[in-house]
């Protein structure tokens, strides 16, 4: 039985110009590639209607490993969703680190753009390149000034949140914190963005060891919120979460197969088999997770 989704992810791509520390960009090794529009169609066509409860209205994340800025049809596909589905709401993760357009942001919140949530882990030009593996700063603070008058068009319901590192997870980066940080933030909120402070960092599986495994809880895929979220690759494999950042794991391909192939194919119960009898020996991605839920 297929579950009923309260998030779907879709990568519009897996392409990044960064190499963020806290990311493990330097071991993914699939295939990079945009999601095309016809693609993109196609799959909202395979959502479809939830049985006895009619058309998703849940949220819509239009990112995944990479960085959707990056998407040239990404104003496309906002619009092509809000009309197929207009009562949901859609999501992006970004850096802002990529050169736009001026009239850009003005463009993608017309498309119908919900909520935007920008990271940012470096407040001087020196630590923000030792962080992102990239010299965005300058180019970042351009788009918050960009978005920030694009949001004065369109107030409502549109959001912006600039998500920081809380001085608590200071030591897993390669710098202190530094005192810019306070006067970035004062500079932000008086630009109109929310700020968030995060304090942790994730594993992404095999990707990093930040935190210890948890072998005592079950996988949040399997008994959590993550079991409500549908992710999907820009090539259109289903996969379990997104830290397999190499689609290592995958359920079946939306080109070939429905959701409900998928959510009762062999892959799918295998995987959930393993994880309830706590034998992960054929899936080495899950091995060293911390199984953290979706918050």
């Amino acid at each position: 039985m297929v579950p009923i989704f309260e998030e779907i992810h879709i990568e519009n791509t897996n392409s990044c110009g960064y190499k963020c520390s806290m990311c493990p960009r330097e071991s993914h090794t699939r295939q990079i590639g945009f999601m095309s529009l016809q693609d993109f169609s196609f799959l909202l066509e395979r959502i479809g209607p939830v049985p006895s409860i009619g058309p998703y209205q849940g949220l819509f994340h239009l990112h995944g490993f990479g960085e959707p800025l990056l998407d040239r049809s990404l104003i496309q596909k906002i619009e092509v969703l809000k009309k197929q589905y207009p009562s949901s709401l859609s999501l992006i993760f970004s850096t802002l680190g990529v050169k736009v357009k001026d009239d850009y942001f003005e463009k993608l919140l017309q498309a119908g753009l919900s909520t935007v949530i920008i990271s940012l882990y470096g407040f001087t030009e020196q630590d923000y390149k030792k962080i992102h593996g990239y010299d965005g700063l300058e180019c970042v603070k351009k788009n918050l000034l960009l978005l920030s008058e694009a949001m004065k068009l369109f107030p409502n319901p549109f959001r912006a949140t600039i998500k920081i590192p809380a001085q608590s997870i200071t030591s897993s980066l390669p710098v202190a914190e530094p005192p810019e940080k306070q006067d970035f933030c004062i500079w932000a909120k008086g630009l109109g963005f929310n700020l968030a402070e995060w304090g942790y960092v994730h594993n992404y599986s095999s990707g990093r060891n930040y935190n210890m495994p948890n072998t005592e809880r079950m996988c949040p895929v399997i008994n959590g919120k993550r079991k409500n979220i549908l992710n999907i690759t820009w090539d259109l494999n289903v996969i379990p979460c997104c830290y397999d950042f190499n689609a290592t794991i995958r359920f079946g391909n939306l080109r070939q197969h429905t959701l409900e192939q998928i959510f009762s194919s062999p892959e799918y119960l295998a995987f959930v088999t393993a994880h309830k009898l706590g034998d992960l020996s054929a899936y080495p991605i899950c091995q060293n997770c911390e199984k953290s839920d979706y918050t």
